[in-house]
């Protein structure tokens, strides 16, 4: 993830975590109110690489793939998961 989405993605959360409106958390940091609902635009549509913040997103598993022993799903470069099994 580039410097830039974690600055955004940081601020995003933040604003989840403070319950505050994403007009005056921008205001009260000094940031670009723009930039910021553009960002947030973003990741609620879906087209930032990050699409969500503490969220799901949906993964299909096709019954050859579910065969197999193990199984490694990879977020992004700092995140992977790793399961010996998947559930049944």
């Amino acid at each position: 993830m580039s410097e830039q989405s974690q600055f955004w993605l940081s601020h995003l959360s933040a604003i989840e975590a403070e319950d505050i409106t994403t007009k005056a958390y921008p205001e009260r940091e000094g940031l670009s109110v723009k930039a910021l609902y553009a960002w947030r635009k973003g990741v609620v549509s879906g087209t930032r690489r990050n699409r969500a913040i503490g969220g799901f997103v949906p993964v299909q598993v096709s019954r050859v793939a579910a065969a197999q022993a193990d199984c490694t799903i990879v977020i992004d470069a700092h995140l992977r998961l790793e399961c010996a099994a998947l559930p049944g």
